[in-house]
Parts: structure tokens; sequence; C-alpha cells
């Protein structure tokens, strides 16, 4: 398992497309229903620059790519695998 930062950027006018599909994403892990081996650890939406910073463990950075072509958000992004210091 690895430790990854998902870095969503979005349009103004796809706003509320980017906010339901975090809302999705939420209710799905507050009720276990993620890809096997998919946690998230916490989402920070910095709205005013249209911008939220994910960050999940995962098998792999490629997984997590991958399920990003599958779910398609409306958002720029970018994976970086990250090592946890604190």
């Amino acid at each position: 398992m690895v430790n990854v930062i998902v870095e969503h950027r979005w349009r103004e006018h796809n706003k509320d497309e980017a906010f339901k599909v975090v809302g999705s994403i939420v209710d799905m892990a507050k009720n276990s229903k993620l890809p096997e081996g998919f946690t998230l650890k916490s989402i920070n939406v910095i709205g005013e620059e249209n911008r939220a910073v994910c960050n999940w463990e995962v098998p792999s950075a490629n997984d997590m790519k991958d399920l990003l072509k599958k779910v398609n958000p409306p958002t720029k992004h970018e994976v970086f695998e990250a090592q946890k210091l604190f």
C-alpha cells in the first residue's frame, strides 16, 4: 500500500459537477463501498481556488490513476506518491 495525494482543479462552470463527484466519493467511503484496497484519508477543498487535495491509501499510484480514468471527474488532476512523515 502507498500513500498518494491527488490534486484536483476545476473551472468555475464545472464546480457543481465536481462537488457532486466529491459527495459521491465521500458517501462511498462512509459506506465502505470504495474499491478493495482504496482508503480515503482526507479531502481538503480550497474553494476560492477551485481546488481540492485528497489523501488516499491505495495499492499503487498507477491503480489510483486507473481509477481516475474510470471515474473521469470533471477536473484536471495530478497524482503524487507521498511519504508520510508525521
